[in-house]
């Protein structure tokens, strides 16, 4: 029986996912899981009744009525709310399938419980944002872990500074956890295993950068029809 630990992953793991792999059956996956799910919806509920992210439509606020501008911020709160469980699961799935692709020879059970150390830092990644975000009032694409702050001084085309703004010290860490995972989990070679994460991850951003993108470009038309 092998017992999910994520600190050993996180610090040591060649170790970990060389016990893993030899495993018949893992145990705490569940439990953990749910946890970070739970820590993340906190975190959305808190971010929503503090109004982080809130500016474009408090911009509005001397155009509407108060009552239409709560009713907004309510339904803010529950698309962030939603996005927090959808975010994690659709994660853990998205990385699992494209592995999955890739290495044939892994169970599917040990993929899953591999994407819950990415899982577990981009949580860390929010929780620690959370303090810049509401007290400074920084945006996510200028958030101190990630590469946004240095693209925007390049450039202020929106999609290069939302794609980079993906890149963050937290998904270094998690490619650099996914590929010893994959290199410990399998026989295959560390080029196979890096090559993998560092598609998996490019496309996972590259994506995420569209959705976040087409998802602005919405809020900005509606906007305008205020």
């Amino acid at each position: 029986m092998h017992h999910v630990r994520i600190v050993e992953g996180l610090t040591e793991p060649s170790a970990y996912f060389g016990k893993l792999k030899e495993a018949e059956a893992i145990k705490g996956f569940h439990p953990r899981f749910t946890a970070l799910i739970v820590l993340s919806v906190l975190l959305a509920a808190a971010s929503a009744y503090l109004g982080v992210h809130t500016e474009d439509i408090t911009a509005y606020l001397d155009l509407i009525k108060r009552e239409k501008f709560e009713f907004a911020k309510l339904l803010f709160g529950i698309g962030g709310i939603v996005a927090s469980i959808a975010a994690p699961l659709i994660m853990v799935l998205f990385f699992t399938f494209v592995f999955k692709v890739f290495y044939r020879d892994i169970e599917w059970d040990k993929l899953i419980t591999l994407q819950l150390f990415p899982l577990f830092l981009m949580t860390m990644e929010k929780l620690l944002n959370f303090p810049f975000f509401h007290l400074i009032g920084v945006q996510r694409d200028s958030s101190p872990f990630g590469f946004g702050v240095l693209i925007q001084l390049m450039t202020d085309q929106i999609f290069a500074v939302t794609l980079v703004s993906f890149i963050t010290v937290f998904l270094i860490w998690s490619a650099y956890v996914q590929i010893i995972g994959l290199k410990m989990l399998s026989d295959k070679s560390w080029k196979h295993a890096a090559g993998t994460v560092i598609f998996s991850n490019l496309l996972y951003i590259l994506l995420a950068a569209v959705f976040t993108v087409l998802v602005q470009d919405i809020g900005i038309s509606l906007q305008g029809d205020v």
